[in-house]
Order: structure tokens, then C-alpha cells, then sequence
């Protein structure tokens, strides 16, 4: 990492101000190449941490591209833990891409995606969950999503993560000595000991598994989707949360043949409303396909509002949907409650069985209220606050649940007492597996594929 690299770290476009940002050993001698005062003088020296106003000169026209602010950051107090450079100039595509190009043309190459997060991490500035959090941070679309990732950021998860890599390790070490000085083992007491502290470990570590859901839900967002016989208004009801016409309406049942997904806020979080074709018994050819992928958004569903239609007789395929939905995680949904009821509610208990039952009109947008406080309560079940400590990404959960499994061997070899080699095989997988979230085992291919979601600037 001795070249020095450089982009735009600004979004494209117009805009009030574009940073370019470049960081290694000799950015600052490449910006003072192109950096002048305010009346045209070359600058020998500059402080750190420090705005200076100047002008960004072309060397080869003595032409002035721009009047800018340039602050220099010396390692290893940047972001990259290098010497970082960022030139404020004023926001516009043209004006960053020549400066940019200067900065190219005079020692410095363009970065890769994600290479400056990727130097932090690689720098020690920061570690792999830190990093992932960076990304997570960026594309927040949610004061949920925001949170989280500011704690993931901050370390909250991290330390936890490192706490238990090193109550392991003592453990560890304890198992190493007995094979080190075999005529002494690990006594009784020892054995009872690391027994213990090993199922509190492998408690804290299942703990942090049960926490994925509503991770993912705070960092993706919940996924919800409508579901009901044809008709009877879900189309009517997503283009109502959207408080848009996306969905096409018409009094013909079977219009919606496909699967339509669209974001809504709702209170701190964001949720992912799905849109789906209407079930039945005997669909058309051309409906099958969107009947299908319906079954497929209800399995995937973190929620399925279930739609019957209140001034319509409840009809074989109000008993199909009941059936299809049977075990899923659901909320019940009465539509059309502005029209005559054709159906007592008590005959709908009978046929589904829920804890919540919510009553509106898409079309005259009343009870939404309630619908939306239920939708909320039903995919958050908790709250979190800020000494929260959860996992939202698929990665952790699979290191920790390999953690898991290698502790119970572990647990299983000490219990049996069997030799502390076996013991110490399936103790170091299991810290091996903590270490790979921290990032301090971890290969190049997992590293390309995070750090190449990133955008180039970050």
C-alpha cells in the first residue's frame, strides 16, 4: 500500500461542494504540485487538521481550474491511518473530474471500490464489522437502519465479539498447559471451571444469533407482504401507504398478475411492501406463474397481511388463503369497511386463527392508523436502545452459529474427558470463527466482496 490513491468522493452531479480525497505517503507533496494561495503563490508547507483556502492551479497552463479548501490529515491520525488529503472545490462534475485528473497526472492513481475503508481496515484503523458498518451506514434508509449501523460502527459489536474470543482464549491456554505438562493435566477443579465458563460463552454466542432477525429487519428493512383472493384490495392498500397510484386498480379481479415491491416508512423504520397477485382455486393459464410467485412472497414474508374483503361472502377462496397462510407469521387485514358487512367476524375465526384482527377502508383511507401501529408492533418485537448489541448481516450469523457448534464439541470432549488435543482442535475452530467476523482471519476473496460494494470514494 505505498502508492497513493485518489477519487471523487462526492456524488456525480451538481452540486454545493465535491471533495477529492487521496490518501498514502506523498498526497500532500502531489496536492502541493497543483495547490497555490489565494494570489497564485506555490505553498512549501501546510498544517495538519487545518482548512486552507486557496486555489487549485493546472502547472502545465498556469491556468486556475478552481478556488478551493484543502485539508490535510497526517497518519495515523486519517481515516485510512495514512496521510489523507481532501481538496473542497466547488460541486460540479467538470470542475472535480479535472482536479481529479491533475491529482492522477501527478502521482496518484484512481482507487478501487471501497479501497479507502479498505486501507482503514487493513491499517488496523478500524475492523471488519467496523468496516461492513461503514456500508451499512451509507445506504441507511431508516432511523432503525441509521442506528444500527452506528453502533456497529462505534465497536458496540466488536468488543462483545472480542470479549468472548478472549474468554476463550484464557480457556485455551489452560487446555495448552495440560498438553504442555501432560503429568499434571487439567485438574478437576480446572476442568469444572472451563466446563462452565464455556456453556456461558456458547449461551452468550446463541444469544447473538437470536438477535439476526431483527437486525436484518433494522438494517434491510421488514419484508410484507399482501396476500388475499382476488379483489379484494391489496393493490388499493399498498398504493394507499404509498400515498401514490403505483399499483393498477380495477373492479376486475386478476389484474395484478406479477409481484410488485416497494419501500414505505413506517415510524423509525423502512418496509419492503409487497404487492402480489390474488390466490384462487382455479386460476387462468396466465395467472399461474403470478400465483406462484405469490406463494413464494408469502414464504419469504418477515409478515403477510391477510386481505378478506368485508362486503363480499367469504367464499372457497377466502378458505384457501386461510389454509396456504396457515403457520406463517401474519396479520389479518378486514377491507372494505366503508361498504354493508356481508360477513360476521366470528365466522372468519373459525377459519384462521390470529391475534389481531385490523378493520379499514383502502379506499377512503380510514383505520390506517391502526394498521400501520399493528404492522410496526408485529415486525419489531423489541426495541433497542443503546446498549443494544445485535447482528444483522449473514456473514456473522453463520461464523457464530460454526461457533456454536465447535463449542458444543468442545463442551462434548471435556464432559467425556477425553484428551485436551481433541479439546483444543474444536476450541481454536471456534475462535477462528469469532476472529473471521473481527477480520483477523479472514482470506481475500471475502474481503474483494465486501469491499467492492462500496463506492469508489469510500
Amino acid at each position: 500500500m505505498s502508492d497513493i490513491i485518489a477519487s471523487i468522493a462526492t456524488p456525480k452531479g451538481e452540486g454545493g461542494i465535491s471533495i477529492i480525497r487521496s490518501s498514502g505517503m506523498g498526497s500532500l507533496s502531489v496536492a502541493l504540485k497543483i495547490f497555490h494561495t489565494p494570489s497564485g503563490n506555490p505553498v512549501e508547507k501546510i498544517s495538519p487538521n487545518i482548512a486552507h483556502f486557496g486555489s487549485i492551479y493546472d502547472p502545465s497552463t498556469r491556468n486556475c481550474i478552481d478556488e478551493v479548501v484543502l485539508t490535510w490529515f497526517k497518519n495515523p491520525k486519517s481515516y485510512t491511518g495514512e496521510d489523507v488529503v481532501e481538496i473542497s472545490a466547488h460541486g460540479g462534475t467538470f470542475v472535480s473530474s479535472r482536479i481529479l485528473g491533475l491529482v492522477l497526472d501527478y502521482g496518484a492513481r484512481l482507487a478501487e471500490p471501497g479501497e479507502f475503508t479498505r486501507r482503514a481496515f487493513m491499517n488496523g484503523r478500524i475492523d471488519l464489522s467496523q468496516a461492513e458498518a461503514v456500508a451499512d451506514l451509507i445506504s441507511a434508509a431508516s432511523d432503525k437502519a441509521l442506528q444500527a449501523a452506528i453502533l456497529q460502527l462505534k465497536g458496540r459489536l466488536s468488543k462483545k465479539i472480542t470479549e468472548l474470543y478472549d474468554r476463550l482464549l484464557f480457556v485455551l491456554s489452560q487446555v495448552e498447559a495440560a498438553i504442555d505438562f501432560p503429568e499434571e493435566g487439567l485438574d478437576f477443579q480446572k476442568r469444572d471451571s472451563s466446563i462452565s465458563e464455556l456453556k456461558q460463552v456458547r449461551e452468550e454466542v446463541s444469544n447473538l444469533i437470536n438477535t439476526y432477525k431483527q437486525g436484518k429487519i433494522s438494517r434491510d428493512g421488514a419484508s410484507v407482504a399482501l396476500a388475499g383472493k382476488p379483489n379484494v384490495g391489496k393493490s388499493s392498500l399498498l398504493n394507499t401507504l404509498l400515498q401514490e397510484d403505483r399499483a393498477i386498480v380495477t373492479p376486475h379481479p386478476g389484474t395484478t398478475r406479477d409481484t410488485l415491491e416497494e419501500k414505505v416508512r413506517i415510524k423509525d423504520t423502512h418496509i419492503n411492501i409487497i404487492d402480489s397477485a390474488g390466490l384462487r382455486r382455479h386460476p387462468e393459464t396466465i395467472e399461474q406463474e403470478g400465483i406462484r410467485r405469490t406463494r413464494l412472497a408469502i414464504d419469504n414474508a418477515d409478515l403477510t397481511l391477510v386481505i378478506f374483503d368485508r362486503s363480499q361472502p367469504l367464499d372457497e377462496n377466502d378458505d384457501l388463503i386461510c389454509k396456504e397462510i396457515h403457520e406463517k407469521p401474519k396479520l389479518v387485514v378486514i377491507n372494505k369497511c366503508d361498504l354493508p358487512e356481508q360477513w360476521p367476524i366470528e365466522q372468519l375465526s373459525q377459519k384462521i386463527e390470529t391475534d389481531t384482527v385490523v378493520f379499514i377502508s383502502a379506499k377512503e383511507q380510514s383505520g390506517l392508523d391502526s394498521l400501520i401501529n399493528a404492522i410496526y408492533s408485529c415486525v419489531i418485537k423489541e426495541e433497542t436502545n443503546g446498549e443494544a448489541i445485535f447482528i444483522s448481516r449473514e456473514r456473522h450469523r453463520l461464523n457464530l452459529v460454526q461457533a456454536s457448534l465447535s463449542l458444543e464439541k468442545t463442551l462434548t470432549s471435556l464432559e467425556s474427558q477425553l484428551s485436551e488435543e481433541f479439546v483444543a482442535i474444536d476450541l481454536n475452530i471456534a475462535m477462528n470463527h469469532l476472529a473471521t467476523i473481527l477480520g483477523k482471519v479472514v482470506e481475500d476473496e471475502l474481503l474483494d466482496q465486501i469491499f467492492n460494494s462500496f463506492c469508489i470514494g469510500k
